[in-house]
């Protein structure tokens, strides 16, 4: 009777760590969307995008980078007399013209083409400065799918809802969730440079009074 009762005791116990084996959670990696190597929850602290595999878009992907979200800029300061114009650049108390409500603090840079033939190729840099400890953050887009016939008005809308492959997007382009612009209420300068193809850069600089983004203040 012994040797039965030890035989079922070992049998037990075996059966009992496989369960604890099988039923053993599996370790998950943490998730990393862009698939640039730092894990979402990193990027909140590096002030990087989590879609957004290069963020200051100097070609580097982020892990790579030294300076993310910082970039001196890329932009050719010479070519033809320029025909576009910036009409207006606005970061905060946005207003959607067809709905006639307000809609979400963001980046929308009102633009025309004065010239005769369409406009393609156009290339966006941005320096953000933090007008309470001068902390700067730049960023480079070359919104190559981005084209506007002759004589035409357009708007170019970053927000937290745009397209994050901006070669590829028109009109609408995703903004960084992390950028200083979302994280802090601090007020901010922003200067703006805008080029099309052979043309000489449009340059603008706004400031973004004191007050959180992407929630109407």
């Amino acid at each position: 009777m012994t040797h039965v009762k030890q035989t079922n005791f070992l049998v037990s116990s075996f059966f009992l760590l496989g369960l604890t084996a099988s039923a053993a959670p599996a370790v998950s990696a943490p998730l990393d969307t862009d698939n640039d190597g730092i894990p979402d929850i990193a990027e909140t602290l590096l002030a990087t995008d989590p879609l957004i595999a290069d963020t200051d878009g100097d070609g580097q992907n982020d892990k790579a980078d030294a300076r993310p979200t910082e970039l001196d800029n890329p932009i050719v300061q010479t070519g033809t007399p320029a025909t576009i114009r910036v009409l207006s650049v606005k970061v905060e108390d946005n207003f959607d013209p067809v709905t006639k409500k307000d809609v979400s603090d963001h980046l929308e840079i009102a633009i025309s083409n004065v010239g005769t033939a369409d406009l393609k190729g156009l290339k966006m840099y941005l320096t953000l400065t933090d007008d309470t400890n001068a902390k700067t953050e730049s960023i480079y887009r070359d919104l190559s799918g981005f084209t506007m016939a002759a004589g035409k008005t357009t708007g170019l809308h970053f927000d937290l809802k745009g397209v994050a492959d901006w070669a590829a997007a028109q009109t609408h382009y995703r903004a960084n969730e992390n950028s200083m612009l979302y994280t802090t209420p601090s007020p901010k300068t922003l200067q703006l440079q805008i080029a099309a193809n052979g043309e000489a850069p449009v340059s603008i600089t706004v400031k973004k009074d004191a007050g959180g983004a992407e929630l109407a203040d």
